[in-house]
């Protein structure tokens, strides 16, 4: 969903939980209007359901069928989002799902998963330059600790939580491909992300955009940075540095933004991509 990022954050940044909850200013009006919205624009549980598994087989494979999740709603949390970690039935058989992880979104229920990796098997998942997935303390398949008391539940303190910030996708990004961006999507999900910016691509648009207001492909060549020069052009304090952008990497860029979005929407996330700039580009 194409959010007003910035706009969220300084809403967000103006008023604490206590004060979203109690208070009945105009700006917690648009927050809950757009939790609203949120919750219209996201995928179906089913969809939901199937990422979350894909992720689970992508980080831990071995234990694919010790886990099982289920989407939820908000009424089993009191309105809120949140996840809920249970052991299975007494009765269960031999084989069966060994941790059940129930969440209100694909995030939830992956971020529920990481709880219980991390708080109950001592494992740990990061970036490959910081460790990379540490997974050797969790036990073999049919020896998962259970759950104190059989169950535990654990809320969303406050509706979003946002990663990245406008210039990150020129110190890397740029020159990631779609496995490496698998990881990361994997890894927000994993640490409760829902809001990630989502910037690739733009340019495209931007493109299609321009030419129908009859600016030209070389004006536009003047416009547009390189690929690791791409945030500040963005911003609209730097042009041309490091361009042109031939065609096929407009295109690339594109076909890759389609499936960052087509992944995060099928986990329950909301992408906040850009809304538009006016080039300074006399007519």
């Amino acid at each position: 969903m194409a959010f007003l990022v910035y706009y969220i954050l300084c809403i967000l940044a103006l008023f604490s939980a206590a004060e979203i909850t109690n208070c009945s200013t105009i700006g917690v009006g648009y927050v809950k209007r757009l939790l609203e919205v949120q919750e219209l624009e996201r995928d179906s549980f089913e969809v939901q359901l199937e990422a979350a598994y894909g992720v689970l087989n992508r980080t831990i494979p071995s234990h694919f069928s010790s886990f099982q999740f289920q989407i939820i709603n908000k009424d089993r949390c009191d309105g809120d989002s949140c996840f809920i970690i249970q052991n299975p039935p007494l009765n269960s058989r031999v084989g069966s799902p060994e941790i059940l992880i129930s969440g209100t979104t694909a995030v939830e229920v992956l971020s529920g998963l990481h709880w219980y990796l991390k708080y109950f098997c001592r494992a740990h998942i990061s970036w490959s330059k910081t460790g990379g997935p540490q997974l050797d303390s969790v036990p073999k398949r049919g020896y998962l600790p259970h759950v104190t008391n059989g169950w535990l539940s654990r809320k969303r303190p406050v509706p979003w939580s946002y990663y990245q910030n406008a210039v990150a996708s020129s110190y890397s990004f740029a020159w990631w491909d779609w496995e490496r961006w698998e990881k990361e999507i994997d890894w927000m999900a994993l640490h409760g992300v829902n809001l990630p910016l989502a910037f690739t691509g733009q340019e495209a648009i931007w493109q299609k955009v321009f030419q129908k207001f009859n600016i030209s492909s070389s004006e536009l060549n003047d416009f547009f940075g390189g690929p690791a020069f791409l945030s500040w052009s963005r911003m609209g304090n730097l042009h041309e540095w490091g361009g042109p952008l031939p065609q096929s990497w407009l295109d690339q860029q594109l076909c890759l933004q389609k499936r960052i979005l087509g992944r995060m929407y099928s986990l329950g996330m909301n992408p906040g991509t850009v809304r538009f700039l006016l080039p300074n580009i006399v007519y």
